[in-house]
């Protein structure tokens, strides 16, 4: 008996060699060993590296989780050939690790849309799994960021002007304090209520309102709902679904689908992935939602300033 144990051990242990062997050759040889793209981070907005324009075009991106290849970017930019800048609501990698950070490089500066501005917010997947959790150094490089978020909080929250509107981006990973909770809603209002007369475009990864069973997450929905609702426009994804409760918007564009949640007074709500294209102007702002797969548009929305 003893012999046949010792046999089936020395067995599992070969198997589980012979897996970690074959994962590490993928991330060891699966990609070129230096990221191929040119320079060292994706190019950052800052408040003076746009012209000030009457018209403004942004493309919007849910998660992503490594799934787009070339040739979707490709199609994007073939859709919206007039995007000067993308949002991405986070998730953009699988993890937080130097192998995605190359597939998503490898995939993106190849396509048409590279060269545009990139404001992204980190979701939980580009995040590490230690105690306590930081946004991973691989995002951090990779996604540069104003330092001029709330303090005393860690993350990568933080604000950008640009053209016709300040966006403001929440990283609401770390927010399972109070304290930071708290700290951050005082910055965020310093945030919108200084802008001047711009739009408030609102970036974050989880959505105060979610849109999938299982994902509604208590403290943000009591903490930023009412101070959120003053803004023109609250992005958001982490949910694998699309959503929009006026200014509340979650979208997908290549994370698995999740069944979607039954949610009183939703202007829309489907669970296809979708992208994002917002037009904006000094006195109007639209929003609008397109399929995918065809590039169909399934909702929008006008916002007009006095």
């Amino acid at each position: 008996m003893r012999k046949w144990i010792r046999i089936i051990l020395i067995s599992l242990l070969l198997a589980g060699g012979i897996v970690l062997c074959a994962i590490r050759w993928q991330a060891w040889f699966g990609m070129p060993e230096e990221p191929q793209w040119t320079g060292d981070t994706l190019h950052y907005v800052f408040p003076d590296s746009l012209p000030e324009e009457q018209e403004l075009t942004l493309l919007v991106l849910g998660d992503i989780h490594n799934r787009l290849l070339r040739a979707d970017y490709d199609t994007l930019a073939a859709r919206v050939p007039e995007a000067q800048i993308v949002l991405q609501a986070g998730d953009w990698m699988e993890r937080g690790q130097d192998y995605y950070r190359q597939l998503l490089l490898r995939e993106w500066t190849a396509s048409k849309l590279f060269g545009l501005p990139v404001i992204t917010c980190p979701g939980n997947h580009e995040y590490s799994k230690r105690i306590p959790r930081r946004v991973s150094s691989v995002w951090e490089e990779t996604f540069p960021h104003p330092d001029n978020g709330p303090e005393g909080v860690p993350g990568a929250s933080h604000w950008v002007d640009i053209p016709h509107a300040r966006i403001i981006v929440i990283d609401t990973t770390p927010l399972g304090r109070l304290v930071y909770l708290t700290r951050t809603l005082t910055w965020l209002r310093q945030a919108m209520y200084s802008t001047d007369g711009q739009f408030t475009i609102v970036l974050m990864h989880h959505p105060v309102i979610s849109s999938a069973k299982g994902r509604f997450n208590s403290l943000l929905y009591t903490t930023f709902r009412h101070a959120l609702g003053e803004a023109d426009l609250v992005i958001a994804g982490h949910d694998h679904g699309y959503m929009r409760s006026t200014p509340f918007v979650v979208l997908n564009t290549a994370g698995k689908p999740k069944e979607q949640r039954t949610i009183e007074n939703v202007n829309a709500a489907d669970t296809i992935p979708v992208y994002g294209v917002v037009h904006l102007r000094p006195s109007t702002m639209d929003f609008r939602a397109f399929r995918f797969d065809d590039g169909v548009a399934i909702d929008s929305l006008h916002v007009i300033h006095d």
